[in-house]
């Protein structure tokens, strides 16, 4: 993973920085519906976390939808742009939906989930994205997390603690 930040790099965190301000003046004073769709890395009982240039929580690879976009198609593309990770299409497994207003947003966030056997190079930009790293689910609790990846993490972990029916 990059350390150095080089003047490019700085102008572009500045750059994007000021377009997220004003993306979110407009959302208060719009307050948009929107879709879209995060995509939970797993490796060994860890998760994937991301932390963007332009926000102070932490999130998992995300983004909206393009026009005509299937949400596992996005997922697939947040995930190569945001990490530099190829997933097998095959491979990811839809894990839920969750409505929430997020940013002055009402978001449908559609979730995906994808187990990795060996643990993936990751490759971040230094402009959009600053900072990844796996972090077992109760690490990532404990950070400030986007509140829609806060909300996947701890109905996930409620999901596991439920007894399983017998048949």
């Amino acid at each position: 993973m990059r350390t150095s930040v080089s003047a490019t790099d700085r102008l572009w965190r500045a750059a994007l920085w000021v377009a997220y301000r004003v993306l979110s003046a407009g959302w208060f004073v719009f307050r948009p519906q929107r879709r879209g769709v995060f995509i939970a890395v797993w490796h060994g009982g860890e998760l994937l976390v991301i932390r963007n240039s332009y926000r102070r929580w932490y999130a998992l690879p995300a983004g909206g939808l393009r026009r005509g976009e299937p949400p596992a198609h996005a997922a697939l593309r947040e995930l190569r742009e945001e990490v530099g990770i190829a997933a097998d299409p095959e491979a990811i497994r839809f894990a839920g939906e969750i409505a929430t207003t997020f940013e002055f947003k009402r978001d449908r966030c559609s979730f995906f989930e994808v187990e990795l056997e060996t643990r993936p190079d990751v490759h971040v930009d230094g402009r959009e994205v600053v900072w990844a790293g796996f972090l077992t689910p109760s690490a990532a609790l404990k950070t400030h997390l986007a509140p829609p990846v806060r909300t996947y993490l701890e109905e996930r972990a409620a999901s596991r603690q439920r007894p399983q029916r017998s048949g």
